[in-house]
């Protein structure tokens, strides 16, 4: 589904990745979007490459997650066969564990097996490669790091279809002259399959002349999920009433879906001040010291 596919690497930059820089790693590709029909098997090999010159092994664990978008788009990974649409059930793979030395690759085959009574849609599942900080001494080390990356699995089980509304336009007025007239679009995938939406908000005065155009940027939107989808307007703009009309497209060639809304600026928006480059930080202090730092895994 070619919507789906422009959306991958929009859909990678949401995995937080955290990592000492000693402890990068890999994985080529990033994802796969499969179109398959129930009772499929489909197989893929993805290699797993350690870009550093160091010369110590660095240990990588492979497992399987889910993964969810929030309506503000925040991305969640609860564990593995969580959501109903998850594939984790269908895939295995091997090895489980690599041990890769300096700019060493290796690879990692995965199967997804579809079920003879998969559901149409898009079904997903993340495979994710963790590796360790190979510096940490176990007992001794304050703080260790832990670096996680995924290859993305996307399988659209036949037949799948791309649906989706405008469930609610809202707004957040300025406040001062200054600031941003700010609008929010919620989108409703009321279809089967993960689909791409984006758009624009085009603003017109009380004479209907064209007044600005809002981009809205490309978001993913889930099947049955509701995603918001944001722009704002800065000045100089003329106080008064304006009609908005919102216009996204989730991948569907022949339509868009629209909505309308009406704005009103209370008073007159000033350009925005342009901001000062900021001044170079200064030189920290010399001295000395111990401490331990820790994070999420």
């Amino acid at each position: 589904m070619r919507p789906l596919a422009r959306l991958l690497p929009l859909l990678l930059t949401l995995l937080p990745v955290t990592a000492a820089a000693q402890a990068t790693v890999g994985v080529d590709p990033v994802a796969r979007l499969f179109t398959a029909t129930p009772g499929q098997t489909i197989t893929q090999v993805l290699n797993i490459y350690n870009p550093n010159a160091a010369t110590q092994k660095l240990r990588i664990v492979a497992y399987l997650t889910d993964m969810n978008i929030s309506e503000v788009g925040e991305t969640e990974f609860p564990p593995a066969g969580t959501l109903k649409e998850s594939s984790a059930a269908w895939t295995t793979f091997t090895p489980a564990e690599i041990q890769l030395g300096g700019h060493e690759t290796q690879q990692v085959r995965y199967t997804i097996q579809v079920p003879a009574d998969a559901k149409p849609g898009t079904h997903w599942a993340m495979l994710m490669f963790e590796g360790q900080d190979p510096a940490a001494i176990p007992g001794k080390t304050l703080a260790s790091f832990r670096l996680r990356v995924a290859h993305t699995m996307y399988v659209n089980v036949q037949p799948v279809r791309a649906e989706g509304s405008i469930t609610g336009i809202f707004d957040a007025l300025p406040k001062t002259e200054t600031d941003l007239y700010q609008i929010a679009v919620q989108y409703a995938n009321t279809g089967n399959a993960a689909t791409g939406v984006q758009g624009r908000v085009e603003l017109r005065d009380a004479r209907g002349d064209l007044a600005a155009t809002l981009p809205l940027e490309l978001t993913v939107a889930l099947p049955g999920r509701t995603v918001l989808l944001k722009s704002s307007w800065a000045g100089p703009v003329p106080k008064g009433q304006y009609s908005a009309l919102v216009i996204l497209n989730n991948g569907n060639k022949n339509s868009d879906i629209l909505g309308e809304h009406v704005v009103k600026l209370p008073f007159d928006l000033k350009a925005r001040p342009q901001t000062a480059a900021p001044a170079p930080a200064a030189a920290p202090a010399v001295g000395t010291g111990t401490g331990g730092a820790g994070g999420k895994p």
